[in-house]
């Protein structure tokens, strides 16, 4: 293989990257075996526009709620992170609003969180004020292929267009639904969830990306983003966040969010093919509360009062549970258990205390 820059960038991506955060550690044996051949085949799949996008492993997770997972091998998985990293990434990122946190270095969970602290603090001047949160239904599954490509199509070349068109295109193979069906049968003997079984969407054909890849994470935020641009420029909605598919408006004005909801319906319906979901989808007083990244907001006498949502509670206690017991039975290695456990801190660092609590009771006591 030659000793260039992208040779340099695959290896980093596989030893940094890939190799570490993938938890079956025979793949990462099996690969390592033949570690310069799969480098050198990486480096000539991502010099060719004849690459298929690869073929997925697909599996359910149960935690916080059933969703499919579609897990590429090692090769395919360093190839798309090089492609999301080094093409992607560096073409597309400027578009995006820094108020669309998701997926990005310095953003997430808790760049979400700040901001909402954050406008709720610059609102409080108001007697009352309003929140719009929407959320947008079976959002992963329901990414139109063809708009998703057009948008490409005028910041990548033609060699980069190609390799996004393949992967985007790997969502329409039958066999992805036939592993999807033999799934949801196998889950419906194995438990008495069939309301929670049946709600795993199938993938129709042109639309969804896989769950599970960096393109994917990348290119949901990116697929929305003259939306965000719309939301904060047009309709002057400055105190705006977007978390993938969950958007938050806030504004002193109700019928200014009543006009923005109507406007962003149709906007979703005839430029993306998205639905709202309905039940996810209002308009809040301040008084009255709201949630939003597994916490639950209210104003109370001036005062931003967060807590965690109940939902958040009942599914980190179980899940606590569930860990403490797969250590204990040598199901799960320490590192393993240490990494799911830590996450909870990572991810609700708002409500660190409670956080501590509940892993104290139900990991050291349970």
């Amino acid at each position: 293989m030659q000793n260039n820059k992208t040779y340099r960038r695959i290896l980093d991506i596989y030893e940094n990257e890939v190799s570490k955060n993938t938890k079956n550690k025979r793949k990462v044996y099996q690969f390592e075996k033949n570690k310069m051949q799969n480098l050198e085949f990486i480096y000539q799949s991502l010099q060719t526009t004849n690459y298929s996008g690869g073929r997925y492993n697909i599996f359910l997770v149960k935690y916080p709620k059933y969703r499919v997972v579609m897990s590429l091998n090692m090769r395919d998985k360093v190839i798309n992170h090089y492609f999301t990293r080094y093409i992607l990434m560096p073409k597309l990122t400027r578009f995006l609003d820094d108020r669309n946190v998701a997926t990005r270095k310095d953003m997430g969970t808790q760049a979400g969180l700040n901001y909402v602290k954050k406008y709720l603090e610059k609102n409080k001047k108001y007697d009352k004020f309003y929140i719009l949160k929407i959320d947008i239904s079976k959002y992963f599954y329901s990414i139109d292929h063809e708009i998703l490509k057009n948008m490409l199509k005028k910041h990548l070349n033609d060699f980069e267009y190609k390799f996004a068109e393949a992967i985007i295109n790997s969502t329409n193979h039958s066999y992805i639904n036939d592993s999807i069906k033999f799934l949801k049968d196998r889950e419906y003997e194995k438990t008495n969830r069939k309301s929670e079984i049946e709600k795993i969407p199938y993938y129709s054909n042109g639309k969804g990306l896989p769950i599970g890849n960096m393109s994917s994470q990348f290119l949901s935020i990116f697929y929305l983003n003259a939306l965000d641009h719309k939301i904060i420029h047009d309709f002057h909605i400055k105190h705006y966040v977007r978390y993938m598919d969950d958007f938050l408006l806030i504004h002193p004005d109700k019928k200014h969010l009543e006009f923005c909801l109507k406007e962003i319906e149709k906007i979703l319906v005839n430029d993306y093919k998205l639905d709202f979901n309905k039940n996810k989808t209002k308009i809040y007083s301040s008084s009255e509360g709201f949630e939003f990244l597994g916490y639950r907001f209210r104003i109370y006498n001036k005062k931003t009062i967060m807590t965690l949502r109940k939902d958040t509670i009942v599914r980190m206690k179980k899940r606590v549970k569930e860990v403490n017991y797969l250590y204990k039975h040598n199901r799960m290695t320490f590192e393993s258990a240490f990494s799911s456990i830590n996450n909870f801190l990572n991810t609700y660092q708002g409500s660190k205390e409670k956080t501590r609590r509940i892993i104290d009771r139900y990991w050291f006591n349970g």
